[in-house]
């Protein structure tokens, strides 16, 4: 049994016991909140994508072919995987209307991603797509290079709104914004390592499952702290965003009005 080997059933092992903790988990919080569940269900979808991805590795053997073909094979993967898990995280940040507007650019990143895997395949005959490759690498980086500068940006706007709108103990919730952060810095500046090389594979691997591990154990214990008043701080933030975005629609509408009175006037 090879160390490659090892590796992926430890990983496989890992990643379906964290989507397991992450399902049962949510038999034993206090109170619920809608938008914490919605992620928490995300969180659980990729940890099953991830046990997935081990699996099929392990009884396929794409890594063991080459690392072109492992490559490939795991940015088709990492991407969806990577996008909800940022998703997850956004989803506890930013309001409806900007969740569907990420979600649209996410799949349409991804939809590029696998244009280029479908072109490669058809040109080549196999996976091993050649230059192509250096193609979607360079998709998956910037696509997740976008995704953290929009973590970051929708942790700081919320972050400011708690500080001037709640008077509860944010502790927990600013110190888990943070992490989840400070650990997507690590991760994609580890993550092409991961996808490229098999030797370095092996010391960097255990080194992504415990960041994993570790951000996930940080998401369920937020999950204790939520409490009631979060749920009315999210209804405020919805119910603001509806009355602006009906303001922008009511003034379009009022000018549009208008203009066509002054020329029909004209």
């Amino acid at each position: 049994m090879t160390q490659l080997f090892i590796l992926q059933l430890v990983c496989c092992t890992i990643t379906a016991m964290l989507a397991l903790h992450l399902a049962m988990a949510s038999l034993q919080v206090r109170w619920k909140q809608q938008r914490y569940e919605i992620s928490r269900w995300l969180l659980c979808g990729a940890m099953l994508l991830f046990s997935i991805h081990y699996f099929l590795q392990m009884t396929w053997g794409f890594r063991g072919q080459g690392a072109d073909v492992g490559a490939v094979f795991n940015i088709m993967f990492y991407t969806p995987i990577s996008f909800i898990i940022t998703l997850s995280i956004i989803n506890m940040e930013s309001t409806t209307n900007n969740m569907l507007r990420y979600c649209l650019r996410g799949a349409a990143a991804y939809a590029l991603i696998v244009i280029v895997f479908v072109c490669g395949v058809i040109q080549n005959g196999s996976l091993r797509i050649g230059s192509l490759l250096y193609v979607m690498l360079a998709l998956f980086v910037a696509s997740m290079a976008y995704f953290i500068y929009s973590i970051r940006d929708e942790i700081q706007k919320r972050k400011k709104k708690l500080l001037e709108e709640s008077a509860t103990d944010l502790m927990p919730y600013v110190r888990y914004a943070q992490t989840s952060l400070t650990l997507l810095y690590i991760s994609a500046a580890f993550m092409p390592i991961v996808i490229l090389f098999n030797t370095l594979l092996l010391y960097v691997g255990p080194l992504m499952l415990l960041i994993i591990v570790f951000f996930v154990h940080s998401f369920v214990s937020l999950g204790y702290y939520i409490s009631p008043d979060d749920n009315i701080i999210n209804e405020q933030d919805e119910l603001v965003e509806q009355i602006d975005n009906a303001d922008i629609k009511g003034e379009e509408l009022r000018y549009k009005f208008h203009k066509n009175c002054y020329h029909k006037s004209a």
